[in-house]
């Protein structure tokens, strides 16, 4: 079983992963250039915003409407460098989920390991109708209203005249397949990061079966079960290490795209622009909530070691695999922790503490307005 498939197909999509049947000088060759395409194209974009912060922008209500898009762009940006510079060890990390101790070995396990695949590819699935959605929305309002009235969806410094009909067609188009892109990556990223956390949840089931199916006097399987909980928690320092900046990024961006989406919510009077915040701000929300549910959920599922022992025949074993369960149990006394740079832990708490911040930021920007 290939795992995190769609992930994958995804990534490639983006031009953060060739699909592994491009082996041909020719079609590496393509792909290296539609690489550069998306990274030129998603560049191009900030950088224009951000330009238009230092030359353009004279107020708040326009810095406000200009920054909480440019953080959006700024953050698939981060993500799409970090992709690629990190895209082999991607790989290898997937690998290492079909080696030993890993790797099913019996029928039951292979049916644990289906339901978590099935499981990630699902929550890879609503993600994307969930962003696709948003993206969608707002490039066909925009189409409707902004390209009428011959005017760009999104505010950016530009350095020519585009007042003609063929530049401003060309200068809509690059911000709307740049957005169209910027949320492939988005999906790409945090699916990846979701369904790693995913599989290591799904470890610690695997691990649960091989507990209860350990026989009397088999210490080579008690051996084999401390191996694999060691494996794991070097499987989640692993995944950490690959993603705690971008997650760290990812927590300050969304509190700060969540400050000036309700300070734009509370000024903006046009539906089409209400609707827009509204699913902007569902995203951003969704987008943190990903990784501090699937965080808590392995740190929650990391301390019930202890439970799956005691529901095992721990009984009926020697002195020697008793002694070995212990070593087990001492060590899932401290759990799996994910966090940003040290810094933030990866749980529903971290996202608790989000909201309350990004209100508190918002309030302070509605009293000085």
């Amino acid at each position: 079983m290939r795992l995190l498939r769609s992930i994958f197909t995804i990534l490639a999509l983006c031009g953060c992963s060739r699909p592994p049947s491009w082996t041909s000088p020719i079609k590496k060759c393509l792909y290296t250039v539609y690489t550069s395409f998306v990274l030129i194209m998603v560049h191009s974009l900030v950088i224009s915003q951000i330009l238009d912060i230092a030359f353009n922008v004279d107020n708040q209500d326009d810095f406000s409407e200009n920054f909480y898009l440019t953080l959006g762009v700024f953050i698939s940006c981060c993500k799409l460098c970090t992709l690629l510079l990190h895209r082999d060890n991607y790989a290898t990390m997937v690998q290492t989920l079909q080696k030993e101790p890993f790797s099913p070995t019996n029928t039951d396990e292979f049916e644990i390991l289906a339901r978590f695949e099935k499981w990630a590819e699902w929550n890879t699935i609503v993600y994307t109708i969930l962003l696709e959605s948003c993206v969608t929305w707002m490039i066909a309002t925009s189409f409707f209203t902004d390209y009428k009235r011959h005017r760009l969806p999104y505010r950016a410094w530009v350095p020519y005249n585009y007042s003609s009909s063929f530049l401003f067609t060309i200068t809509y188009t690059h911000q709307t397949i740049s957005i169209a892109i910027c949320a492939v990556l988005n999906i790409a990223c945090d699916s990846l990061f979701s369904g790693l956390l995913i599989h290591t949840y799904c470890q610690f089931e695997i691990l649960r079966h091989r507990f209860k199916h350990i026989l009397e006097n088999e210490n080579l399987s008690a051996k084999h079960c401390a191996h694999h909980h060691d494996h794991i928690y070097k499987f989640a320092t692993m995944v950490n290490k690959e993603f705690e900046t971008i997650v760290l990024l990812q927590f300050l961006v969304s509190m700060s795209i969540l400050c000036f989406d309700l300070y734009r919510f509370l000024q903006t009077e046009q539906r089409t622009k209400l609707m827009e915040m509204i699913l902007y701000a569902i995203c951003t929300l969704m987008q943190i909530l990903y990784y501090c549910w699937y965080g808590n959920e392995v740190r929650v599922k990391s301390l019930e070691i202890p439970d799956m022992i005691i529901d095992s025949n721990w009984v009926s074993l020697d002195n020697n695999a008793r002694k070995i369960f212990l070593m087990i149990m001492k060590r899932a006394l401290v759990p799996i922790e994910f966090s940003s740079v040290h810094l933030v832990p990866v749980d529903l708490n971290s996202f608790k503490v989000i909201l309350k911040t990004s209100y508190s930021a918002f309030s302070m920007l509605q009293q000085r307005s």
